[in-house]
């Protein structure tokens, strides 16, 4: 059959080469369907440019990729989904083939999103096996089902997707963006504010990872970016891939987010040895305050990656119900003496229907804090956010150091501000 995989991904600070589309194009290739994908991300006319492509082609089926909800940020609050509604009923004028979505963005509730922009079906979770299943039920002449849990299909730990083939990579690259891959799906977390936690944790086999990294260097990429989640949920697993990364001497540079724990000398060892160069650890004051890990943990995970060479960027998350000022305090003299090179502050959460955070807003609204943004949609799809530290008064707890930033003021992803002679770092 033929299937059409969109990308209408169109957030260039800085642009996100596709990696779920090329993966997803890989298998259905591999079982023998004609693919065609579509890439948006600088199209100057994408209905346009979607509607010429659809024509053509006459897929039976269009994929749809919805990366982001939205910015995620309230300094910098774009909402992406009624640009993806647009595009996906232009899809429909096109060719009439019924449309699927998929990615992290149905997170926040596959059923929601996929009546928001207008969608037959939404996959949540990994699509490689769920797609082709799919395209059985058209081929059976059967109408596709609603929602489809892509967890529930297999998972192929040794597969080698095809890279740079589906996608140019030379308009991305040019303008500030990396070339990403995975290593696990996933997340061993339980963070109730965040998306991902608690999501079924699945790890690619190691070999086929280093395979996947060949070929991206034989392709000509030179940096790469991890797309999981955080990289370190296994300690040994994590050692393993490195090991043979290391051994296959691909002469990468790459960057990558961590939790604060596990860790320790020999990880970051590894690291740098195959080429890391720097990581984004990820720590929120709810977390911390529950025991998940601790002040000497934090100081640990900065001083071992200094020793190695490898530059360090916290994202902080504060401001959570319950919270006390004297307690983020605490926690902002504790960084200005640990010194990470960077720590991106954040006291506006975004909430979303489904995680434990949001069920709990929503039956017992905290007694302090106000609620910013979209409140009048129950799904919570448009931006809201808690919060009870103004900027006025984070920016007197922050002072001048400039070692802190307020998240959301610019458009810079951490790997950029680590660059070696970035002097904003």
């Amino acid at each position: 059959m033929r299937v059409a995989l969109v990308n209408p991904n169109r957030y260039l600070e800085p642009p996100v080469i596709p990696l779920g589309l090329e993966y997803l194009a890989h298998y259905l290739d591999r079982e023998g369907h004609e693919v065609l994908v579509i890439d948006l991300a600088f199209s100057r006319d994408p209905a346009a440019d979607l509607a010429g492509g659809l024509g053509s082609f006459r897929p039976h089926l269009v994929g749809f990729s919805l990366r982001n909800l939205d910015t995620s940020l309230y300094h910098d609050p774009l909402f992406f989904l009624d640009e993806f509604a647009a595009l996906i009923s232009a899809a429909r004028e096109a060719c009439g083939a019924p449309v699927v979505v998929g990615g992290t963005a149905l997170l926040a509730g596959p059923r929601e999103v996929a009546e928001y922009v207008g969608a037959d079906c939404a996959v949540f979770g990994p699509g490689e096996r769920a797609l082709p299943h799919l395209l059985r039920y058209l081929e059976a002449g059967e109408r596709l089902p609603r929602l489809v849990d892509g967890w529930e299909h297999s998972f192929d730990r040794g597969e080698v997707p095809a890279r740079a083939r589906w996608v140019d990579y030379a308009p991305y690259l040019r303008e500030r963006g990396l070339a990403g891959f995975a290593t696990q799906t996933g997340c061993l977390g339980t963070c109730d504010y965040c998306l991902e936690a608690g999501l079924p944790w699945r790890t690619r086999d190691p070999k086929a990872v280093v395979a996947e990294l060949a070929q991206l260097r034989e392709a000509g990429v030179r940096e790469l970016h991890l797309c999981d989640c955080e990289f370190n949920q296994d300690l040994e697993t994590c050692k393993e891939l490195l090991r043979l990364w290391v051994s296959a001497g691909l002469g990468l540079t790459w960057s990558l987010y961590m939790k604060p724990l596990p860790h320790d000398e020999g990880l970051f060892r590894l690291l740098r040895e195959s080429g890391a160069a720097s990581v984004t650890l990820s720590v929120d004051s709810r977390s911390l305050a529950a025991g998940a890990y601790g002040l000497f943990d934090l100081q640990s995970f900065v001083e071992l990656a200094r020793r190695q060479g490898l530059r360090v960027a916290v994202d902080l998350l504060l401001g959570f119900p319950g919270e006390r000022e004297d307690e983020l305090r605490d926690l902002l003299d504790f960084f200005r003496a640990v010194r990470p090179d960077t720590v991106g502050v954040n006291a506006w959460i975004r909430i979303y229907k489904y995680t434990g955070l949001g069920r709990g807003i929503r039956l017992r609204p905290p007694g302090r804090g106000t609620f910013l943004g979209h409140r009048e949609d129950p799904d919570f799809l448009r931006p809201l956010y808690y919060n009870w530290l103004d900027m006025e008064r984070l920016q007197e707890l922050i002072g001048e150091d400039p070692l802190f930033r307020v998240e959301g003021l610019e458009r810079r992803s951490n790997y950029e501000r680590l660059r070696e002679g970035d002097p904003r770092a």
